[in-house]
């Protein structure tokens, strides 16, 4: 393909450096399911990306595979378990018409609960995937490039909208209707600063030389 001419181009995957791993994220997924396991059906897609405190996002995790309900399931509570998301982005109708039910019996049994956010995607895939195509063509956003799942992941945004599959885009996508709602990721200091907060307020000394009664 003509990268002059492609949706994605190949100068739009800025690969994570080794001082981008050390930054804290906040984690944000969103799924892009397929529940059919015939041969030619498509891939449920989980598209994992974390917000750092300089707005930039990071693509950190992407997983691809054929699974039934219970199988998607399971890999959103391993998610959820992993990464701790902030939000985790489903498609509305999918969560209401097939694994709904499956979701809410497996969070009680594990113990392990989804802040699902219901996604009402509009427009066709070629509108829905611009925010992210923006936005990486801006450098916001970084890859795992040395991840196993990487090159397939590439390849098929490279190919947009010429290829059989578009599982992966969807996903991607998806992220993007969800960056109005993502928080930066606090600095540095900050976590130091609320570390330190919470270990004055244990020990009680948040509260010395002040009177019990005013508070002052």
């Amino acid at each position: 393909l003509d990268d002059a001419n492609s949706f994605f181009k190949k100068n739009d995957f800025t690969p994570i450096k080794d001082e981008d791993r050390k930054k804290k994220l906040n984690y944000y997924i969103a799924a892009d399911l397929a529940i059919s396991q015939k041969q030619y059906s498509d891939y449920s897609v989980f598209a994992v990306a974390g917000m750092d405190e300089n707005q930039h996002l990071q693509c950190v995790n992407i997983v691809r595979d054929r699974m039934d309900a219970m199988q998607i399931v399971e890999t959103i509570l391993a998610l959820q378990r992993t990464y701790k998301p902030e939000l985790f982005g489903i498609e509305a109708g999918t969560i209401q018409k097939s694994i709904g039910p499956y979701l809410r019996e497996a969070m009680m049994k594990q113990d392990t609960f989804v802040n699902i956010v219901l996604l009402k995607p509009s427009g066709d895939k070629l509108s829905r995937a611009r925010s992210m195509q923006a936005r990486m063509r801006a450098g916001a956003v970084k890859f795992d490039t040395s991840a196993d799942w990487y090159q397939t992941f590439e390849d098929e945004l490279l190919r947009f909208p010429r290829d059989r599959h578009d599982d992966q885009v969807d996903a991607w996508a998806y992220i993007g209707l969800l960056l109005n709602q993502m928080h930066v990721a606090a600095t540095q200091q900050e976590v130091e600063d609320e570390e330190y907060r919470l270990a004055l307020h244990e020990y009680g000394y948040d509260q010395a030389g002040r009177n019990v009664t005013t508070g002052y």
